[in-house]
């Protein structure tokens, strides 16, 4: 990406996506020549984030922060003793970062844009560096979290994208218990192969690729994962307006459907009174009906501690007579607690809790546990005593 600063100076949000829409514009020939999707591209991807505290301008502050921390990982002391960074700022929300690598004698250039309590970064930056560069600095940022979306909430959301279909697909099925421990991974280029996926073997999409027509051609190609990552692949030249008005309708859809599923609306209060206490208000992100075996509480929670909390990430006790963990979220410093009703898992917010840890577990539970359960949320500013 060949940006420089004077190219996103004094200019919106939707100024800079049009400016960054230039890199993947595409003509009448090259675009009727795209039977598929695979080779070497370089697109325009934008890292959505939930935004915990991080400002234009306080790039060096956080690496700082990050690197003299007493609690900084191998991983993360390797990432920045091996990169440079610095930051631009172009106004008060937006600026250009770049990630340098000497030993590869790489240069990588992200656009950092704050906007209503997000972070996004936009690139070019090919997939081939993005995870050496700028998604382990998202990961190892404590004031920044990638969004993420239910299975369910991703194919809500594509299907918004006005004019489009559903022109690929890469869906996933984990479910370990205690007489089957499979995980499969699909693939797909038609609406109809995500259905047979789901229906066969019910799996579910990690990302969803789409096709966008412009009277009456196709003219936008673009894909969203469950990971925070929208991709502008191909625009056709003519289409560039178009293509910046499904960015910023797809990224706000993004952000509400992410609130819904992890925002604590009512955290829970507590109130001393003279017979005794009450606690007002309750947030509850509940994971159902997953395609697994009736367990155990036992056995869930053996399955728990093997594929989710055995990371140094959490520290964990069993309460109630084994009905529920109280769980500690050592990266962000906050405890939930886990009822256990086998096989559902309902996690409940504590003061302390944010949805930095609720969505964090959550994806954990999905990556590593089991990727069928179901997810939705309750809340309730007054709720129980």
């Amino acid at each position: 990406m060949d940006l420089s600063i004077s190219d996103i100076e004094d200019k919106t949000t939707r100024e800079v996506l049009h400016e960054l829409i230039q890199y993947v514009i595409t003509t009448d020939e090259e675009m009727a020549a795209k039977d598929t999707r695979s080779g070497g591209r370089t697109d325009l991807n934008i890292y959505l984030c939930d935004n915990q505290g991080y400002e234009i301008g306080d790039l060096e502050t956080w690496i700082t922060r990050l690197a003299e921390g007493d609690h900084i990982t191998s991983y993360a002391e390797s990432y920045v003793a091996e990169h440079t960074f610095s930051e631009t700022t172009a106004d008060d929300d937006i600026s250009l970062v770049t990630i340098k690598t000497p030993a590869k004698n790489r240069e990588d250039e992200f656009v950092f844009v704050t906007t209503n309590g997000y972070l996004w970064v936009l690139t070019t930056v090919h997939s081939d560096w993005r995870k050496k560069t700028i998604e382990n600095l998202l990961e190892y940022l404590p004031c920044v979290e990638r969004l993420y979306l239910s299975a369910e909430d991703l194919e809500e959301l594509t299907g918004r994208v006005q004019d489009s279909r559903v022109s690929g697909f890469t869906a996933k099925y984990h479910a370990p218990n205690r007489d089957r421990d499979a995980t499969l991974m699909f693939s797909g280029a038609e609406e109809d192969d995500l259905q047979t996926a789901e229906e066969a073997f019910d799996a579910k999409p990690t990302r969803i690729e789409f096709d966008q027509t412009n009277s009456p051609a196709t003219a936008i190609q673009g894909s969203n994962t469950n990971e925070g990552r929208l991709t502008m692949r191909s625009v056709r030249k003519g289409s560039e307006a178009k293509a910046v008005e499904t960015l910023l309708g797809l990224t706000e859809g993004y952000q509400e459907l992410d609130r819904q599923s992890f925002e604590v609306k009512h955290p829970p209060e507590r109130h001393e009174l003279d017979s005794g206490f009450t606690v007002d208000g309750f947030t509850a992100v509940e994971l159902t009906n997953p395609d697994r075996d009736e367990a155990t509480t036992e056995e869930l929670i053996t399955d728990l501690e093997e594929n989710v909390l055995n990371s140094n990430q959490y520290r964990y006790g069993v309460r109630d007579l084994g009905s529920k963990l109280r769980v500690y979220d050592t990266n962000h410093q906050e405890t939930f607690d886990v009822a256990l009703e086998p096989p559902d898992l309902i996690l409940y917010a504590r003061e302390s809790t944010t949805a930095l840890s609720l969505r964090d577990f959550v994806r954990d539970v999905y990556d590593n546990l089991d990727s069928t359960y179901s997810l939705s949320k309750s809340a309730n500013p007054v709720a129980i005593q």
